[in-house]
């Protein structure tokens, strides 16, 4: 039988101050770390729902930009941009032209919502 005790002065020595208490705390999340993925597409006044995803939609840049305040009203870090192109090709050509879906929507958001961080995946 092993005579070790467990350790009757435990050193603590990652709460000594209020900036180490800082470094090592539990993960703490706020809305201004967080991006929002929006979906947009061709059209207006379009909010068409994504049936394998409950509760997120595809949206014209109208009502995208309708949701952009609202993710600057909350507070959220940012958005992230998904497009839908009204045709696809084998070289991916929208995600290039000037016109294309994501291009647009970014101008529409930050001329609405310039301080809003806007990210594009095309």
């Amino acid at each position: 039988m092993s005579s070790a005790q467990f350790p009757i002065r435990r050193m603590r020595r990652l709460r000594r101050t209020p900036a180490l208490r800082r470094l090592v705390q539990e993960t703490h999340v706020v809305p201004s770390q967080l991006i929002w993925p929006l979906f947009v597409a061709h059209g207006e006044g379009l909010r068409r729902p994504v049936e394998a995803m409950p509760g997120v939609a595809q949206l014209s840049v109208d009502v995208l930009v309708q949701e952009a305040e609202r993710a600057a009203s909350l507070g959220l870090g940012g958005i992230i941009l998904f497009g839908i192109p009204a045709a696809k090709d084998a070289t991916g050509s929208e995600a290039h032209d000037e016109q294309g879906i994501v291009q647009q929507a970014i101008r529409a958001v930050k001329r609405a919502v310039p301080q809003l961080l806007v990210a594009g995946d095309v």
